[in-house]
């Protein structure tokens, strides 16, 4: 081997040796970005499903007629209503869609992410929602759920990232799309 070529080699293997720490720390900020990111998109996930199961629940309990559980859901949670629901499920999804593409846009994966990669936390949501019993734990976790949800929404409406006519017109889309009468509900 030449000397030019041992100093060239040399001096490539320094800079690599510099510069890894450099890599491994960007692909480091990268990961724990896209944790948070997946995290925020299953939080919004969740709170969809929690959302469109006390929706449920509510019309569950409308079919059956169940004023005393309607009435104690009520009490716990003043003025809700379907509508309400609606809007506010309508209002996650949305939310959960704009994480997902930017999870997608900001971060080279195996698999870009869909609304599907969070269906988990969706069903498992909606279903604890509308298995809710009056008792004191269910009504704290209810009320806890509730509370996290509705702070969530409210950072993504005052940052900016969802306004009342978008959150208006995806209702209106999706109300058309499960065949459900905006109109109808209290």
């Amino acid at each position: 081997m030449s000397v030019l070529f041992r100093r060239v080699v040399g001096v490539g293997c320094s800079v690599l040796v510099l510069l890894l720490p450099v890599v491994s720390e960007s692909a480091e900020k990268s990961r724990v970005g896209l944790e948070k990111m997946k995290l925020a998109s299953s939080v919004g996930a969740k709170c969809s499903g929690f959302y469109d199961g006390v929706f449920a629940l509510l019309h569950n309990l409308d079919q059956a007629a169940d004023q005393q559980a309607l009435n104690v859901i009520q009490k716990s949670w003043p003025g809700i209503n379907k509508r309400y629901l609606f809007r506010q499920s309508t209002s996650a999804m949305l939310m959960t869609g704009i994480f997902i593409k930017q999870i997608n846009q900001k971060f080279t994966l195996e698999e870009n992410f869909s609304f599907q990669s969070f269906s988990q936390d969706y069903v498992s949501s909606r279903k604890s929602a509308m298995a809710w019993q009056d008792g004191k734990a269910a009504n704290e976790a209810q009320s806890r759920q509730h509370q996290q949800c509705e702070h969530i929404l409210q950072i993504t409406k005052n940052n900016g990232t969802l306004s009342d006519r978008v959150i208006n017109a995806a209702m209106e889309k999706r109300s058309m799309a499960l065949g459900v009468d905006l109109k109808s509900m209290d």
